[in-house]
């Protein structure tokens, strides 16, 4: 041991005596106790995530609610529980149900790759 210590000072690995003395050591630690109650304090009800199925039905339940003529009049939140209804019909019975705020964030999430993805392709595509 005492020779791995040696070739460590000699490749300038390893702590010496002129390092400074870090404050944060000095900081007094929270017992795993408290840090317990911590996590359980921040615990989220925050579900499984989606698999590329559930995404599939997720897109069928957008484009078949997009395309119903329905009226200018809906608001966002009425749109989404029809999306919410469609998803919630047509998924596998294994799957949990979703709310139509998860369907949304989803979704979005899904719209935002999508168009990088396509605009990278463009500008493939227009280098040719």
């Amino acid at each position: 041991m005492d020779g791995d210590q040696n070739f460590l000072d000699t490749i300038g690995f390893g702590y010496t005596q002129t390092q400074p003395d870090s404050p944060i050591g000095e900081q007094a630690t929270p017992s795993t106790q408290h840090r317990s109650a911590i996590i359980e304090k921040g615990k989220s009800n925050k579900r499984k995530n989606w698999c590329s199925d559930e995404d599939k039905v997720l897109i069928a339940a957008w484009a078949n609610t997009s395309l119903d003529i329905v009226g200018t009049d809906q608001n966002r939140d009425a749109y989404w529980a029809r999306i919410s209804e469609y998803y919630n019909t047509h998924k596998e019975s294994s799957w949990s149900e979703r709310n139509p705020n998860a369907i949304n964030c989803r979704y979005t999430l899904i719209n935002r790759e999508t168009s990088k993805f396509c605009g990278c392709l463009q500008q493939i595509l227009n280098k040719e």
